[in-house]
């Protein structure tokens, strides 16, 4: 059974062999003779297999140099179109001959194919020595000695930069280039051995430890070799990415720039000159790119060039590899960005050979177009301005701006129909101006259109390029005071509406505007803001409206007092003339422990009305100047300027209550604090005193007194300049302080007397050196 079974499947692939033997014949037959020799040639005789059924639907077909199936069996249709006419039923194919440009998105920075592949195992280890090469620890030196002696010494330098020498001992090679280290060998070695000579050549070399951040594709740490350079270790990072500059990329070492090199010199010039050996610890920074500006069309080369300032559209021309001989240099389209953030398009000549060239100054941002002469565009023209679809438009001989504008379209709204213009470009290079009545185009006037010529610009304006903004002003007791636009047909309401209505202290019986004409006269309108007819006043341009204030109003006419009265708090002041006196009677008088006569009344406007005098300022600058040993100039400040001690007024409580508030009473002001102290403790003696603290009062006792019992003046006292500070606030000073009578809740202040430093002794050495001098000189002068 086996074997039958094996019988009949070897009848069934020898079958199968015949086959496709028949059918790969039949192919080969199919070919010319020549055809069939060139393939017995390629396989040296030896027919290759057969290709699969689906290799004639396979992308390798197409991409076969040698199709010649393509090439043979297709003939040209009606269009001029070839198409295939097999029994596979490929579809037709057409080949444009037109260049497409490339697009700005897909074009790369200049440059970036220099770093394409680059990897750490690209770099070879063994990079070629210079003779500027310094030494340092963790080198390997051999030195070779011949003559009389014949040595061979494989030395590595130690961390402390020297190299131990049998024989001849000790050598500092730290900092040292070959050179330098091959004279000072032989120096040494002279002390030792005599008619020789040798060389010195670097083995193995040590690694450094360098980083690279900033723009590149892979930064990081990095240990090279010390013979690595600066361009060396950007290919191992991959160089800049895509946001990377090329043209300043900055070596630092020990946190200061060493070098700033610009990768144009190499790319364009093959200058490596900037290239620089690396040291342990340096840093390679990429940073953001500067200005970049794109090329595309008939260039050599199309990219996006960076610019370092200055830079023309000739100089980007140039960076290009020129233009190629098929560009047409007559019309160069430019793209830029305006500063309303909208893409202008300007045509630009770059022919050197013609008597104007537009060699403009570049910007960030800018794209230019080198057209080719066979697709110079012609027939088009453009709009651009408010439109929904700015661009460039086919025209034909019976093009008007109407149909221009048709198809892109004005906006809805902000269009400027006043004028709009049409700058036409004659052959000769001139330009022209051609302003358009929009409104009537728009309204379908025949005789105010235009017929447009190729290349023409049409530019539709909005209303804020060519109107000024208007405002109107409110100012005063309004929620909103400030500039608001002028709105068609807007009246006194509507302004005093946007600027949130009156506010509760405003006066309606008079309004004021303040009106402006076209000589700068000043006319004054006055108004009734509760009189629905002047509120429907209408408003022109500039209008100044004024909402003044209640005569006399104050929201917040508050007080404080506090302390020792009956009802202490806030209390409102009933008009603007309430004096201390009636307050006083309202918060119930006096408690049984209140101390009248110390009574505090803090006014916070006075110090405001200092600083709007500049009373500070004018204190600072009458301090005296003086200069001290070293020549600078200090300030002294001998007088303090303290704020709240300002703030205070001395009154007299004994006066006011005794004549009822009729003598010595003042008015109160809003935001007046008032303070009825307690029956004080007794007198405080402070100062140059032997204890200072309050001593019981005793009445009709004098300053004197109350010092004694403070344990009387010490050494430093200063008893001329003794002070009494009154309750109510006075201050008392001079000789006749300590006969004065204490009052219960004064203050005694003792200050410390200023000694000044006298030597007698060394007054006395330099008056007598000085005489001396002036007698010998004397004396000599009588001799002559």
């Amino acid at each position: 059974m086996k074997k039958l079974f094996f019988f009949i499947l070897l009848i069934i692939i020898l079958v199968s062999l015949s086959w496709f033997k028949l059918v790969w014949a039949q192919d080969i037959n199919s070919l010319s003779s020549k055809e069939k020799a060139e393939l017995l040639k390629k396989y040296k005789g030896k027919l290759p297999p057969p290709p699969s059924k689906n290799y004639y639907q396979s992308a390798d077909f197409f991409k076969s140099s040698n199709n010649s199936q393509l090439k043979n069996d297709s003939t040209p249709n009606a269009s001029g179109e070839r198409v295939l006419k097999d029994q596979h039923s490929f579809q037709s194919k057409t080949v444009d001959s037109l260049k497409k440009l490339p697009d700005f998105q897909d074009l790369l920075p200049f440059g970036m194919e220099l770093f394409r592949g680059g990897n750490q195992n690209d770099v070879p280890s063994d990079i070629p020595s210079a003779s500027d090469y310094i030494l340092g620890p963790g080198d390997n030196v051999i030195i070779y000695l011949w003559g009389r002696a014949e040595k061979e010494y494989n030395l590595t330098i130690d961390r402390e930069g020297k190299i131990f020498i049998p024989q001849v001992g000790e050598m500092v090679c730290w900092g040292l280039n070959l050179d330098q280290l091959t004279k000072k060998a032989k120096k040494q070695f002279s002390k030792v051995f005599s008619e020789f000579d040798l060389t010195i050549s670097l083995g193995k070399i040590r690694s450094i430890r360098i980083y690279i951040a900033g723009e590149v594709r892979k930064p990081g740490a990095y240990t090279v070799s010390s013979l690595t350079s600066l361009f060396n270790a950007l290919y191992l990072a991959g160089g800049p990415n895509e946001r990377g500059t090329m043209r300043t990329i900055k070596l630092m070492r020990q946190g200061k720039p060493k070098a700033i090199v610009d990768l144009y010199n190499l790319l364009l010039k093959g200058d490596n000159t900037s290239d620089v050996r690396l040291q342990t610890g340096d840093v390679i920074f990429v940073p953001v790119a500067g200005p970049r500006v794109a090329i595309r069309g008939e260039v050599k080369r199309s990219a996006i060039y960076e610019l370092k300032g200055g830079e023309t559209t000739l100089d980007l021309l140039k960076l290009a590899g020129n233009a190629t001989p098929e560009a047409y240099l007559e019309r160069v389209m430019m793209e830029r960005i305006s500063k309303d953030n909208e893409w202008k398009v300007v045509d630009l000549n770059l022919d050197r050979q013609s008597d104007k060239v537009d060699n403009i100054k570049l910007v960030d941002g800018d794209r230019l177009t080198v057209y080719s002469i066979f697709d110079a565009k012609k027939n088009i023209v453009a709009v651009f301005g408010h439109v929904k679809h700015p661009g460039y438009y086919e025209r034909n001989d019976s093009t008007y701006v109407s149909d221009l504008i048709k198809l892109a379209q004005l906006r809805s709204y902000d269009v400027y129909f006043g004028r709009a213009d049409l700058f036409r470009r004659y052959p000769d290079r001139r330009m022209e101006d051609i302003p358009v009545d929009l409104k009537s185009i728009v309204a379908g006037d025949k005789k105010a259109d235009v017929l447009l010529s190729d290349r023409d610009s049409l530019y539709i304006y909005s209303i804020n390029e060519v109107e000024w903004k208007k405002y109107v002003y409110i100012e005063g007791e309004v929620k909103r005071p400030g500039r608001y636009p002028l709105y068609k047909d807007m009246t006194v309401a509507d302004l005093i509406f946007l600027a949130g209505s009156f506010t509760r202290g405003a006066y309606r019986h008079q309004g004021e505007i303040a009106r402006l004409d076209s000589m700068a006269n000043v006319s004054l309108i006055y108004l009734s803001l509760d009189k629905s007819f002047d509120k429907k006043r209408l408003l022109q341009e500039d209008d100044h409206l004024y909402v003044r204030q209640i005569p006399e109003w104050q929201l917040n006419r508050s007080v404080s007092l506090e302390g020792e009265v009956r009802y202490p708090g806030k209390y409102t002041l009933s008009s603007r003339n309430e004096t201390l006196y009636h307050l006083l009677q309202r918060a119930g008088g006096f408690t049984e422990i209140a101390f009248p006569k110390g009574i505090v009344l803090e006014r916070q406007s006075i110090d405001d009305n200092l600083n709007r005098m500049q009373v500070v300022e004018t204190i600072k600058r009458s301090n005296p100047l003086r200069e001290d040993s070293l020549g600078n100039i200090v300030k002294n400040d001998l007088v303090e300027y303290n704020p709240q001690a300002m703030n205070r007024i001395v009154i007299d409580i004994n006066r006011i209550l005794s004549t009822k508030g009729k003598e010595g009473d003042i008015v109160l002001k809003p935001n007046d604090k008032i303070f009825v102290p307690s029956i004080p403790s007794g007198i405080s003696v402070i100062g140059a005193v032997g204890v200072n603290g309050t001593i019981k009062y005793t009445d009709n006792e004098k300053v004197k007194y109350y010092i004694k019992r403070a344990g009387n003046f010490v050494r430093q006292s200063d008893k001329k300049e003794i002070r009494l500070i009154r309750a109510t606030g006075e201050v008392l000073s001079g000789h006749g302080v300590l006969g004065k009578k204490v009052e219960l809740g004064d203050v005694i202040i003792v200050p410390t007397k200023i000694e000044k430093e006298r030597n007698w002794l060394k007054n006395f050495t330099t008056a007598l050196g000085a005489a001396t001098s002036v007698l010998t000189s004397v004396y000599i002068v009588s001799k002559l």
